[in-house]
């Protein structure tokens, strides 16, 4: 019961953090009877702590004083939690789940109360949403061995399950919410961030760590150690090269995961045959969250293909056909239907259906712009060439011509040295590639989105 007790306390602690650091209610909200989720913010405006507020929100280093002095009891909490459940896996992920939504509940109380107020009750979710998502990928090799102990098929299970999950938000997170301002949802922090970013750098870390701990205790030895400690950085780096884009990523997972690994060998069983089933968990752990993460990834991607280069090709080809019978595009796609097509098609953005998966279409006149939610932010939009910025000036009006000229002789008189934004990027392969299988259907605009959701990093 006593240990009950303490995850209870701690439990209730993140609802004061939450209720206390929240953003609490406008002025003209005051008024008003307010949900009983709604955070109050009682902890930033309490006059007696406004010096702390004030210091928190001038920016560092002044803020490391209240940000240190309200996040070091859930970190003290959580020192705790390891001491008292050594056995229990899942109560040490719980308590570091707690504490990190803590320090996310400070931060975002001084430093962004705009963010969680534009978000409401979405930003809470997202950040004990991303907690959750890091708290379990940096305990998985100890939750997986610790399931593995009272039956293997519960570790299967428990890793189908959470493959499915990685899996399902990968695919499904788009990142447009039309209930919301600006179509803008915060659900792909959860992948972009706590998946490809964290969660993808510590299953790196988890990988080299597990092999390296595992090559020691094989080995044996101070030539063992070294040895585990070198094989955690090509490991680490083969990893960091699917996370970041730039050399320089790739050489600071590397590094990460050979000081993780470095601390795995010191803490590591002294028993060789104990190392190596340690090892071996952490480093299975860690494979398969890469995996799963970067398997989802590249799943979300082919949908994201298939939308564009298959979906939306019959519909670009419809809207053409229409141009040139009518000489004008359509007001609305249903427009098109029946007679350039029997339907409307959708584009397939994750497994789950809903009314958010459709083309959003808009019509210029003598151009448009056909666009669909892909993962991760990428919005995908189709447009054809704009006939007018490519027309001969014979063929413009009187009024038109001569604003042309003076546009050129405005530009001639004023040199300027910043960079032409206007002007083109070499194509590369893929756009190249993407031009001429558009062109094969007689379409010669361009799609804004590349092959696969970019890495932004």
């Amino acid at each position: 019961m006593g240990r009950l007790g303490f995850l209870a306390g701690v439990t209730a602690l993140a609802g004061v953090y939450y209720f206390g650091f929240g953003a609490g209610p406008s002025a003209s909200e005051y008024l008003e009877d307010l949900e009983w989720w709604r955070p109050w913010g009682t902890l930033v405006r309490w006059l007696p702590l406004a010096g702390l507020t004030a210091m928190a929100r001038a920016g560092l280093p002044d803020a490391l004083a209240p940000f240190a002095l309200f996040c070091g009891p859930p970190l003290a909490l959580l020192a705790a939690a390891h001491a008292v459940f050594r056995e229990n896996a899942a109560a040490r992920a719980y308590a570091f789940f707690l504490a990190m939504a803590m320090c996310i509940f400070v931060w975002y109380g001084y430093r962004a109360e705009q963010v969680w107020r534009f978000f409401e009750w979405r930003f809470a979710a997202v950040a004990l949403a991303f907690a959750a998502v890091t708290s379990a990928v940096a305990y998985s090799p100890s939750l997986l061995r610790c399931l593995a102990r009272r039956s293997p098929w519960l570790a299967a299970l428990g890793v189908a399950g959470s493959i499915a999950g990685i899996f399902l938000l990968s695919t499904e997170v788009t990142g447009t919410n039309t209930d919301m301002p600006f179509n803008v949802s915060p659900w792909p922090i959860v992948t972009l961030v706590g998946l490809l970013l964290v969660g993808a750098t510590l299953a790196a870390a988890h990988t080299a760590g597990g092999a390296a701990v595992w090559l020691r205790a094989r080995i044996g030895g101070a030539r063992g150690f070294a040895l585990g400690a070198l094989l955690a950085l090509p490991v680490g780096g083969l990893a960091g090269a699917l996370v970041f884009s730039a050399p320089r990523g790739w050489i600071a997972v590397a590094v990460f995961a050979a000081i993780f690994a470095v601390l795995c060998l010191a803490l590591a069983p002294r028993d060789a045959r104990e190392a190596q089933r340690t090892g071996l968990f952490r480093l299975a752990a860690g494979a398969l969250l890469l995996a799963a993460i970067f398997g989802s990834d590249q799943v979300a991607a082919a949908l994201q293909r298939a939308a564009r280069d298959q979906t939306a090709l019959d519909l670009l080809v419809a809207l053409e056909a229409y141009k040139r019978e009518r000489d004008t595009y359509p007001e609305t796609l249903e427009d098109l239907v029946p007679e350039y097509l029997q339907e409307v098609p959708r584009p397939a953005i994750g497994l789950i259906r809903d009314d958010d998966d459709r083309f959003a279409y808009s019509n210029y006149g003598d151009s448009y712009a056909l666009e669909f939610a892909s993962v991760l932010w990428v919005q995908c939009q189709y447009s054809p060439p704009y006939e007018f910025a490519g027309a001969d000036p014979g063929e413009l009006d009187e009024e038109e011509a001569v604003g042309a000229e003076a546009g050129e002789s405005d530009a001639a008189a004023e040199p300027s040295d910043a960079p032409d934004v206007a002007a083109k990027r070499e194509p590369t392969a893929e756009d190249r590639e993407l031009a001429a299988r558009l062109a094969e259907r007689g379409l010669e605009g361009s799609w804004s989105c590349p092959e696969e959701p970019p890495k932004l990093w």
